[in-house]
């Protein structure tokens, strides 16, 4: 629970021009989606300059296709066959430990 205090994050309520904006602040905007095409996390290349942020959506539905086409990269977490998505917690969790690693 301590870390949530350390990250920084923001609610843009699948605001498009929301993304405009962490861009402009000079993050690489990274979409989670379980989708076909997607790269996946392992393999992303996280510079220790990058600043990076990380879209996440509903467990059911996830992000809008509007937000992930305005996004720089679409990754995905790979799951055991049969397991079709995570819990959001569960999902930022492995995500920024991934990429944290790398910086």
């Amino acid at each position: 629970m301590g870390q949530v205090f350390s990250v920084p994050y923001a609610f843009l309520d699948q605001r498009p021009e929301g993304i405009e904006e962490v861009r402009e602040a000079g993050f690489r905007v990274l979409a989670l989606t379980r989708g076909a095409g997607a790269t996946d996390l392992a393999d992303v290349v996280v510079d220790p300059d990058d600043k990076v942020a990380l879209l996440f959506g509903a467990e059911g539905p996830g992000l809008t296709e509007e937000v992930m086409a305005r996004s720089d990269e679409r990754v995905r977490i790979p799951m055991a066959a049969g397991v079709d998505s995570l819990n959001v917690g569960a999902a930022a969790a492995v995500a920024c430990w991934v990429l944290g690693r790398r910086a």
